[in-house]
């Protein structure tokens, strides 16, 4: 069974507590219901958990659990990340801000969630 919006937010709130980011193939390993990466990530269940996170986090005004979620391959989250600042912080990020303001939220989640 896939694992619930609850679990990988709570899993999320952990790794914050820790100050330890993780990849999205060590939430893949954490949770092996979810299937593996493959490439079509817009299909695969973890985009739509992360996706509903965010919008759950917006909603409540807290930092994005989600910035914790980074690429192995990049060492940073994919383009999903910085369009969803935008979609719903209505704040533009430029390229070349990208890694500012993920670094800021990553920050932001970790104090959230140690002084939470």
């Amino acid at each position: 069974m896939i694992p619930s919006i609850k679990d990988i937010g709570k899993y999320l709130e952990k790794q914050a507590n820790a100050g330890a980011p993780v990849t999205y193939g060590d939430v893949v390993r954490k949770f092996p219901a979810l299937p593996p990466l493959n490439g079509a990530w817009r299909s695969h269940p973890l985009c739509r958990i992360l996706g509903e996170l965010d919008d759950e986090d917006h909603l409540n005004n807290r930092p994005f659990r989600t910035a914790l979620v980074y690429a192995k391959e990049t060492g940073r989250p994919g383009q999903g990340f910085f369009d969803t600042i935008t979609n719903l912080r209505e704040q533009t990020v430029l390229k070349s801000d990208q890694d500012k303001v993920w670094t800021e939220e990553v920050k932001a989640v970790i104090a959230h969630y140690r002084n939470g």
